[in-house]
């Protein structure tokens, strides 16, 4: 399988999913909690996720290992940060 996809650049996920969802990009990487909403509201489809297992809100989504690339994992990056000084 091979996937060839261009690099669209926005300033934030609201943007993005708003050009997504008009469908003036065909697909997006996002966290789940920015998408979610979206997916429950019918609004886009998530066709996968890039944990290890499925996420607890979407069970029937796959991840990405299940359908293409087996011992594929991603995990997005969370912490507290605040202005220096």
């Amino acid at each position: 399988l091979s996937l060839q996809m261009q690099h669209v650049p926005y300033r934030g996920s609201g943007p993005a999913m708003a050009d997504l969802i008009a469908g003036n990009v065909k697909i997006m990487v996002d966290s789940l909690a920015s998408a979610l909403p979206n997916v429950q509201g019918g609004r886009i489809k998530a066709l996968a996720v890039t944990g290890a297992a499925r996420a607890p809100q979407l069970p029937n989504v796959p991840t990405v290992a299940e359908m293409v690339s087996p011992g594929f994992a991603a995990a997005g990056w969370s912490g507290f940060i605040a202005p220096a000084g």
